[in-house]
């Protein structure tokens, strides 16, 4: 899984074990000592580029580090946050805790702080796991106001949304080759828009979908990380050779105060090309009642020792 909301935990748990042995004797954590790099684009200009570090600590912890840059479709506000990614995690033979962080900063334009914590059963291939996100998000810019003339006028406002968000995840070793998994959450957040110049003066308006996607940009499927939605789900599954694994995934979530939804389905096959090399090409469509139908692509490129 590779959306925070569904949510950022359960996509490092995605990553676990990308590089597993698979002998019964292993440490915890084998395959945590990995290189990577992932990103997306689709065809209205948005992007996504992150790399991740994952070194690992005795034989049952873990720590991640990472970096990257998006890019926003201009008609959608244009946002080009940096982006930093932190983790840690411990496991035994039947559990994992992960700690985890993302923080995107466009100056004082646009900031948005990430924080989740995931504890995940495991055995035989099967997995049940339980998810708790927190966000801090703030975007500041201009939206066209009335005038009071029939026309309008550009003010400075401030958007900011917060909370915390709950979920679940899970995998079902159905044979040795084919699993399955699902996931959803619920986001409990606070959101408000303030205009300077409304009425009253510095006045705290609604945060209506319109203003809301003026400051903090579209829903895009490929940033879909720094969209603040109400509700999300995923069901997904795998099937695996011995050098390659195909996955598809649908996704769909609610976007906050209602302002639409946002659907995709993504197909990805996994090369084993050489020894600890890894490649993951994709492909996808998704919609958004905010920004409209757009094609995407996604390439990841991982090597483990």
């Amino acid at each position: 899984m590779k959306t925070h909301h569904l949510p950022i935990a359960a996509a490092i748990a995605a990553l676990a074990l990308p590089f597993a042995s698979a002998r019964a004797d292993i440490a915890p954590n084998d395959g945590m000592r990995y290189i990577g790099v992932d990103t997306q684009a689709d065809n209205r200009g948005n992007r996504q580029l992150l790399s991740t570090l994952s070194l690992p600590v005795g034989r049952n912890a873990w720590v991640q580090l990472g970096g990257g840059a998006s890019r926003s479709d201009p008609a959608d506000g244009g946002q080009r946050p940096g982006i930093l990614t932190g983790a840690v995690g411990v496991a035994g033979d039947a559990f994992q805790f992960v700690l985890s962080t993302a923080q995107r900063y466009d100056g004082s334009r646009y900031r948005q702080s990430d924080w989740g914590s995931m504890l995940e059963w495991r055995h035989a291939g099967n997995a049940l796991g339980l998810d708790v996100t927190h966000r801090r998000e703030q975007a500041s810019g201009t939206v066209a106001m009335p005038d009071g003339q029939g026309g309008t006028t550009p003010e400075p406002s401030q958007a900011r949304v917060s909370g915390n968000g709950f979920g679940l995840h899970g995998a079902l070793q159905l044979s040795e080759r084919l699993n399955v998994y699902a996931a959803v959450a619920r986001n409990h957040y606070g959101s408000s828009v303030e205009t300077v110049g409304a009425t009253p003066p510095g006045g705290l308006l609604s945060a209506t979908p319109l203003l809301g996607a003026a400051l903090l940009g579209g829903a895009s499927v490929v940033n879909l990380d720094e969209v603040a939605l109400d509700h999300s789900a995923q069901l997904g599954a795998t099937y695996r050779w011995s050098q390659v694994a195909v996955s598809g995934a649908y996704t769909t979530g609610q976007v906050l105060d209602n302002a639409g939804a946002v659907r995709s389905v993504a197909l990805k096959a996994a090369f084993d090309v050489a020894p600890g090399w890894r490649v993951t090409p994709g492909l996808g469509r998704g919609s958004s009642d905010q920004s409209g139908r757009a094609n995407f692509a996604t390439l990841s490129v991982a090597y483990g020792w």
